[in-house]
């Protein structure tokens, strides 16, 4: 990843855009990361993989017990040891 000054971003803006439809850019102020410039495509792809964590302590009733007594449609179980599940089916390398 390329790093850039905000100034430098703020001056040069279309550079530092095309620059970020390529890999993403780390813009620091005052010598500290503060945000990333990356493309639209990037940020789509962060966004389909995004999974939120959170304690079950703060699910109301009614979800924690839809969570409890969930099952796995048949078509979607693997498990970690079976060697001809795709990577895309376990999630990796998106």
């Amino acid at each position: 990843m390329l790093n850039a000054p905000a100034s430098d971003v703020a001056k040069n803006f279309g550079e530092w855009h095309d620059k970020a439809m390529v890999e993403p850019i780390v813009v620091t102020k005052h010598g500290r990361e503060s945000v990333v410039l990356l493309s639209m495509a990037s940020y789509r792809s962060l966004l389909r993989n995004y999974r939120e964590i959170i304690d079950t302590a703060e699910l109301d009733d009614i979800v924690a017990h839809g969570v409890e007594t969930s099952d796995i449609p048949p078509e979607y179980r693997w498990n970690s040891d079976d060697e001809d599940v795709s990577d895309e089916r376990r999630g990796a390398g998106q």
